[in-house]
Order: structure tokens, then sequence, then C-alpha cells
């Protein structure tokens, strides 16, 4: 596309100092967010800046709020607001679109890019003499990840296309009102759980929560991984697989922990703490559950576990190492 000498000039003057504004926000901004977040940023390119030139939108094409802008994607609604805190640290917040959170000029029928973006300038460091970057006002983006995954699969369907095409705008607009629709579950999926039509258990929960339950109990929470979630769906494919059930399996640690083992065992792992104290206290168990010609679920058994003479030679039920 030809651009105009005129505006080519205006953005040949701005692009210098723009990657200097550019350089010190982004190192800002990367020691701030969260490591699973996702940061990128842009210096607009000549032709996009034409053409946003060309709408007669800005009287002043040498002030364009996003001829430098970044975007920071968060994982779920609830952490955006988490984002802009930080971004006040570093940076003086000049406006915002959407102005208010709780208001929107959005029709209940219609879905248009309304993410939240903030435009800023640099927070002057006391004690240094200014700097031309701290009078810039640019664009920072905060969006979730499903927002984010609607944007870059679905942007140039919309806004920056070859093609002029109803149908395609419109199925990108139906997968943002989907999308919408899953944040919402995401971010009150607490709320939502304690509905009468999801409050319900199987028979696998109740067994989970209450071995979670004896976990937490039993152990010191500085003896327990940060996954007790997982911690607890191991243990207990170890006493479904055995056919123990929860009351056996407090019954089978309190003995052992009795006699000096169990929980105060040191150098075993509480899933193999609960392996050996089966073993100690259910040997017949363990030893019929070996016995199975092929059973469904292995058992883990390390070169740590004493086996107390199981003999373990014909068994495909395990994993010894």
């Amino acid at each position: 596309m030809k651009i105009l000498n005129s505006i080519d000039k205006i953005y040949l003057d701005q692009f210098s100092i723009n990657t200097k504004l550019k350089e010190k926000v982004d190192f800002l901004i990367k020691k701030e967010i969260k490591s699973s977040w996702f940061f990128d940023s842009r210096i607009k390119k000549p032709e996009s800046f034409a053409l946003k030139i060309e709408t007669g939108r800005f009287e002043d094409p040498t002030k364009l709020e996003d001829f430098y802008g970044c975007l920071i994607v968060v994982e779920n609604t609830n952490e955006i607001e988490v984002a802009v805190t930080k971004i006040h640290k570093f940076f003086t917040e000049i406006s915002r679109r959407p102005k208010e959170k709780d208001f929107t000029h959005k029709n209940t029928d219609s879905f248009p890019f309304d993410d939240l973006r903030l435009y800023v300038k640099l927070k002057k460091e006391e004690f240094l003499p200014p700097e031309p970057i701290d009078d810039i006002t640019f664009e920072i983006q905060i969006k979730t990840f499903l927002q984010h995954a609607w944007a870059i699969t679905t942007h140039d369907l919309i806004y920056k296309s070859d093609k002029i095409s109803w149908s395609r705008e419109r199925v990108a607009f139906q997968i943002k009102a989907m999308l919408e629709q899953a944040e919402v579950s995401i971010s009150g999926v607490d709320r939502l759980a304690e509905l009468p039509e999801l409050t319900k258990e199987n028979s696998k929960f109740k067994l989970l929560k209450e071995i979670q339950k004896i976990v937490t109990d039993l152990w010191p929470k500085a003896d327990l991984p940060i996954d007790v979630l997982r911690l607890s769906q191991n243990i207990y494919e170890l006493i479904y697989a055995l056919r123990l059930n929860s009351d056996e399996l407090f019954t089978i640690l309190n003995l052992e922990t009795n006699v000096g083992r169990g929980v105060l065992i040191r150098d075993l792992s509480p899933y193999n703490i609960v392996v050996q104290s089966i073993i100690n206290q259910k040997a017949a168990t363990i030893k019929d559950y070996l016995k199975f010609k092929k059973g469904k679920f292995k058992i883990f058994l390390p070169n740590e576990i004493d086996l107390n003479g199981i003999d373990i030679s014909d068994s495909n039920n395990l994993i010894r190492i």
C-alpha cells in the first residue's frame, strides 16, 4: 500500500522514541507479572498506522495512544484487577476503556471487542531528570486466556481482512459469545458449585474426600505435597484396587503410627507410607492382589519398601524400581 510522505514522516518521527519506550515498559512489566501470565508488545507497523490515521478519528496523528501497545494475558477474570494493581505500580492511568467495569454500552445481543484497555504514562522517577518518553501515552490491554484465544483466532476475520463476509463475522461473534459464557462459569465456579442442581457426588468423590480428610488430619502440612488432590487420587486408586475402604485405611495408619511407624516414618513419601502400612497390617490383601494375572492397577513398590517376605516374582500387578 502507498503511504503518503507526510504520514510516513509522522510515523518515523515517533518510531525512535517509542522504541525506547517499549524497551523500558517491557522491562518493567516482565519483571512484575506472574510467571503463569503471558506478555507481548509491539510498535504499530507503518501500513496499520496509515490506515488508522485515514479514519479521521484522530485530530493529532503525532499522539496516537497505541503507537506502542502491550498485552497482559491472565488466567481468568478474577486476575484482571490483580494485573491492574501491578500496572499502577509503575504507570499513571490517564483513562481506560470501558470506563467502568460494572457499566457497558453493549446491547444484550451484541458481543463487540471490549476487553480492558488502560491508557497510561510512565510514573516520573524522583531525583531523575525528565525524559521525552515520560510524556507518551500508550495502551496496555489486559485479557484472559480465553479472550486472547478468541482474538488471535478471529481478530483478522473481523478487523483486518481482504474479504468482506457477513457470515464469517457472524461466526466469529458466535464464538465470542460462547467463550464469554465459559468465562462467566470459570470466574463464578465456587458459586455455581453450590447450586442444588450441582451439589452432588458419586461414590468415587465421596471416598476421595474421605481420603483427603484422613491425609490432612494425620500428616503435618509440611510433610504433604502442595498437590494433596493428586496424592489423594493415588491413594484412592490403591485402596480401591485392594478393596479397602476409608475406615480401614484410617485404622491401618493409626495402628502403624502407634507402634512408631505410619506417619512417623521420615524416609518414605506419604503414598509409600500408605503402601508400607498396608503391607505391614494387611499382607494377605496385598498377596491376593498380586496373584491376579493382570489387574487394572499396578502397585508402585520402590526398593525402599520392605516387602516383609511377600513373593513378587510372578506378579504383573506391580512396578518395582
